[in-house]
């Protein structure tokens, strides 16, 4: 049994509910509640469940209402709902308008009701292979996106980017559903920084004092970014993601898509990004960032020792030849061309793309237009 792949069954006839217990549990993973209140509750704390079953007739509200508040919590789960004759036409209306997979009749075989769930089981792996490639898709689409605009635009984009694997790191210690909306909200949060003038770039890159109206421009990033993904399926989530990285984490506050959390990654990560490019050492950034992790979701500091082996041990610069840098060295200060024009930010993490740029101005210049050497800093606490 594939642990996704868990059926739950909803009715107020117990002894029913042994019976399917007892007939369908060796085929299938099968859970069985028989109230609505303890199923919904059930949903949110043993889920996902890939199929839920309900009776029609239910106290409290009849399972169609039932299912229905199902799908709201998600909207991948395969329902079906079991009813008597005497009620038959009477649901097929709400089958129709709820998205229920199928209407049952009542009683239901063994038998037939495996085959009814083989079914279902079939339908919810097609519902999650769509959804796997189109998240592949997207994401793709994303990281050459990045790549492009990293090379164009590296104060930018070259953050996004190590923005997006601090939070990846984090959100696989903080046990984060659906991570594949960090890329996203990771690369589009910096989308707007693409018209800002050349001579801004630099001061909102390194967080200087800002003139009131760049202040404003920048507060209408996320509407920009709603208006630029508004015809994209399935994205409408990532302008409120980036949306929320300016507030503060309040747990007392319901969070059932995890959009919350996600935007309080996504703000630690620019935080350590921010403190790292400035040359601190991981030790130091975990002392400031401690002191306003009340900010936060909770456990993030917990989790950024574990993803980077947080060491005391000081930092060091060292310099190399801007030929022999390789990937995974972090650049300790600007690198610029002789005009002053800059092609890579100090904090810059040097990846492939990095590379081939730097190939291609030695390749274009006579002679080279960088340093005889430049700084890179080695982190002994970075893993």
């Amino acid at each position: 049994m594939n642990i996704s792949d868990k059926i739950l069954f909803v009715d107020d006839e117990k002894s029913l509910l042994t019976g399917l217990q007892l007939t369908l549990g060796r085929t299938f993973d099968v859970h069985v509640s028989s109230s609505v209140d303890e199923a919904l509750k059930m949903f949110e704390e043993q889920g996902p469940f890939a199929v839920v079953v309900s009776d029609f007739q239910m106290p409290v509200m009849n399972g169609a209402e039932f299912l229905q508040k199902i799908r709201e919590v998600d909207k991948e789960v395969v329902t079906m709902l079991l009813t008597g004759a005497a009620n038959f036409e009477n649901v097929s209306d709400t089958v129709l308008h709820g998205q229920i997979f199928r209407l049952l009749g009542k009683p239901c075989s063994a038998d037939k009701m495996k085959e009814h769930i083989e079914a279902a089981l079939r339908q919810y792996q097609l519902i999650r292979a769509e959804k796997d490639m189109l998240e592949q898709t997207l994401n793709g689409a994303v990281r050459a996106m990045t790549s492009i605009l990293a090379a164009s635009k590296p104060l930018f984009f070259g953050r996004a980017q190590r923005v997006k694997e601090a939070a990846f790191k984090l959100a696989e210690l903080l046990e984060v559903s659906d991570a594949w909306r960090l890329e996203l909200a990771a690369t589009f949060s910096y989308l707007g920084h693409v018209g800002l003038p050349d001579n801004i770039q630099e001061d909102v890159y390194k967080q200087n004092e800002l003139p009131k109206e760049v202040v404003e421009i920048m507060e209408g990033f996320p509407t920009f970014i709603s208006g630029v993904l508004g015809g994209i399926p399935r994205l409408g989530e990532i302008p409120e993601i980036i949306k929320l990285m300016n507030a503060d984490y309040n747990p007392q506050v319901m969070d059932k898509t995890g959009i919350r959390k996600l935007a309080s990654i996504l703000r630690f990560s620019q935080q350590y990004d921010h403190y790292a490019s400035e040359g601190r050492s991981n030790a130091k950034i975990r002392e400031i960032l401690s002191e306003s992790q009340d900010k936060f979701v909770p456990g993030i500091i917990g989790a950024f020792t574990q993803a980077y082996d947080v060491s005391a041990e000081d930092d060091y610069v060292d310099m190399i030849d801007p030929q022999l840098l390789a990937e995974g060295m972090e650049v300790n200060q600007d690198i610029r061309l002789p005009d002053d024009t800059l092609i890579a930010p100090k904090g810059t993490v040097v990846d492939e793309h990095f590379l081939r740029i730097m190939s291609n101005y030695f390749a274009t210049y006579y002679e080279s237009p960088f340093p005889d050497a430049v700084q890179v800093l080695v982190r002994k606490g970075k893993s």
